[in-house]
């Protein structure tokens, strides 16, 4: 999946919002364990165990975002994404991004949806009641 793809073709609006914390559970809680000076668990590719780190060093394995580097608070564009998630199903994608502005701290969310995308399980239930549906009133129809 290249960036021209995730980034073309919107149909819809970008969602964007500014928040203190990270949205992803598991970094807000070491996000607050940052912040506070207390130990972080080591990325296991590194070491092992514990260490107090600077939101630098934290931080440091995250890459750039090169669609949308810009923090929404500040402008900085010195900053990392630690969240990115994307799904495509019958041509329709859906993503969301997140990455934390070095400079400020604050982190910029982005989301987008096509209007149309339904995951792979609504499909097939959307398809189901059409087709329970249609049967019901096949057999009213013969019924009457």
């Amino acid at each position: 999946m290249s960036l021209k793809d995730v980034t073309s073709n919107l149909r819809a609006p970008i969602v964007t919002r500014v928040a203190d914390a990270p949205t992803v559970r598991v970094h807000s809680v070491e996000w607050r364990k940052v912040m506070a000076g207390e130990p972080v668990e080591i990325n296991p590719s590194v070491g092992h165990g514990y260490r107090v780190m600077s939101v630098d060093e934290w931080s440091a394995r995250w890459k750039k975002n090169e669609a949308w580097p810009e923090c929404l608070q500040c402008g900085s564009k010195n900053t990392k994404e630690h969240h990115f998630t994307q799904t495509w199903c019958r041509g329709k994608k859906k993503w969301e991004s997140e990455c934390l502005c070095l400079e400020c701290h604050s982190f910029s969310f982005r989301s987008y949806c096509d209007p149309d995308f339904k995951t792979p399980e609504e499909y097939e239930k959307e398809r189901w009641q059409n087709m329970v549906a249609a049967e019901g009133a096949k057999s009213l129809e013969v019924s009457s």
